[in-house]
C-alpha cells in the first residue's frame, strides 16, 4: 500500500488523464487549478511577448484565465486543452484597441544585478545582454501572428499543427509563419548569427 493510501489521498497514478478537466468542469476548484498550474509560466511568457508592459502582460493573463475558466463548460474536446487555452490568449492579443501591440520602446527587462560570481568574464556579459537586447527588438518588430508562431515553436517546443489549431489556422500557414519570422530574424541579426 502506498503511502498516499494509507494516508487517505487518491494515489497520484490513479488520477486518469482527462479526469482533471472532466472535474474542473464540474466546478472542482482544485482541479482547475492542477489543470492551470502548469501553464501558467508559459502563458504569462507569451503574453509578455505579445503586449507592450508587464502590466498589460498581467491584464492579459487575467482576462484569458478567467475566459478559461467561464468557457471551460463549452470546451469541446476538439484539441488539446492546452491549445485551446493558447488560442483564448492569441484572440484576446489581437483584438483591436485593448492591448498595444506596437514594440516596446528601447525596453527589454532584463536582469541588472551583479552576477552571482565574480569569475565571468566581463566583456562576455556585456555581449550576451546586447544580444539579448537585440533579439528582443527583432522579435517584438515581427508580425504578431509570426511572433506567436516562432514562440510557441522555438520557445515552448510545439509542432506546427499544435501551433495551428492555437492560431486558428493550417499548419501550411503556421509552418510559413515560423519560416519568415526566422528569415526576418536572420536579415535583422545577421551580423551576430
Amino acid at each position: 500500500m502506498s503511502d498516499e493510501e494509507l494516508d487517505g489521498r487518491e494515489p497520484r497514478n490513479a488520477r486518469q488523464p482527462g479526469s482533471d478537466l472532466l472535474a474542473a468542469r464540474d466546478g472542482d476548484a482544485l482541479a482547475f487549478d492542477r489543470l492551470l498550474r502548469p501553464m501558467l509560466g508559459k502563458l504569462l511568457a507569451l503574453s509578455r511577448r505579445l503586449t507592450v508592459s508587464e502590466a498589460q502582460a498581467e491584464e492579459l493573463l487575467q482576462e484569458v484565465l478567467i475566459r478559461i475558466h467561464r468557457g471551460l463548460a463549452g470546451f469541446r474536446m476538439e484539441c488539446s486543452f492546452r491549445s485551446w487555452a493558447f488560442s483564448i490568449l492569441y484572440r484576446l492579443a489581437r483584438s483591436p484597441g485593448r492591448y498595444s501591440l506596437q514594440s516596446r520602446p528601447g525596453s527589454v527587462a532584463l536582469d541588472e544585478t551583479l552576477p552571482d560570481r565574480m569569475d565571468v568574464d566581463p566583456f562576455t556579459r556585456v555581449s550576451a545582454r546586447d544580444l539579448l537586447r537585440r533579439v528582443e527588438a527583432s522579435m517584438e518588430r515581427l508580425p504578431l501572428r509570426q511572433r506567436t508562431a516562432l514562440h510557441l515553436r522555438s520557445v515552448e517546443g510545439w509542432s506546427y499543427e499544435e501551433i495551428a489549431v492555437a492560431l486558428d489556422t493550417s499548419e501550411g500557414s503556421t509552418r510559413n509563419a515560423v519560416m519568415h519570422a526566422r528569415r526576418s530574424l536572420r536579415e535583422r541579426l545577421g551580423d551576430l548569427l
